[in-house]
């Protein structure tokens, strides 16, 4: 007679291990590197005392309006906690004399590195996105810094990040971005990133740190506004939570936000 015991917590031999969860922290700030702080090193002591005194450090920061002088701070500040600095000059200098642009930190190994040029219709600043992808597991990361401009250039951009994350979602990549994308959560022009439970005619793949399915959220910088965000592919990331600190050292707020990988 055949007998099957069947218990409690038992992993029979043959059956499938779980895939552990993971959980990570992204912070995104714009820095306000130059207008603010004239190329000048102390919003990125800052911004590394933010990572360092974390208790539970973040993976990633997506950080934008970063003089070139101020990443090589968060490259001495960080580099012996494993972090990684990519700076990505756009077209300006800083007060100090170094290119200005924008970031991606990273703590661990890359793949790879790539630099995006977005579209500019209305001949204003060039803008651009970084990612890396990131190893153990496998996620790819993105910073990006969204045009002001409403004569067609910040919807071109949006779109051509929309495109873009299509483009890595078919190749079977888990990726998420944060940066100042300069529109309001309800604004027509966010449609191609939110998923369409999010409303308002959101036609894209994309969830957001605050959580499914409200186009809302607390301010992010001076004036009472949401600008800054970070969004992940719906499907493979939950949105944990999100946390948006205030610093008298920019005019956007530093935004900390948690996901889960599926």
């Amino acid at each position: 007679m055949a007998v099957v015991l069947l218990v409690a917590g038992l992993v029979l031999p043959g059956a499938p291990a779980r895939a552990a969860e993971f959980s990570f922290l992204n912070l995104s700030f714009n820095l306000c590197g130059n207008k603010c702080n004239g190329g000048r090193p102390a919003v990125a002591d800052s911004t590394a005392d933010a990572i360092l005194d974390r208790p539970t450090r973040p993976r990633t920061a997506t950080l934008q309006e970063v003089c070139a002088g101020q990443a090589q701070r968060l490259r001495t500040r960080l580099g012996a906690a494993g972090y990684k600095v990519i700076h990505v000059p756009t077209a300006h200098r800083c007060d100090d004399g170094s290119d200005y642009g924008i970031a991606l930190v990273h703590r661990g190994e890359a793949a790879w590195h790539r630099v995006h040029p977005l579209p500019n219709p209305g001949g204003h600043e060039p803008r651009k996105a970084v990612c890396a992808m990131l190893r153990a597991p496998a996620t790819l990361a993105r910073s990006t810094h969204i045009d002001f401009h409403a004569d067609g250039t910040r919807g071109a951009q949006i779109r051509e990040i929309a495109t873009l994350v299509a483009d890595f979602t078919a190749a079977g990549h888990a990726t998420y971005i944060g940066g100042d994308f300069n529109a309001e959560p309800t604004d027509d022009q966010l449609d191609p990133l939110y998923l369409p439970a999010y409303g308002g005619g959101a036609t894209g793949r994309l969830t957001e740190a605050t959580g499914c399915c409200t186009r809302g959220g607390p301010a992010t910088a001076d004036g009472g506004r949401k600008i800054d965000y970070t969004f992940a592919l719906a499907g493979k990331f939950n949105p944990d939570w999100i946390d948006v600190v205030p610093t008298d050292q920019s005019d956007h707020h530093k935004v900390w936000s948690r996901f889960t990988l599926r």
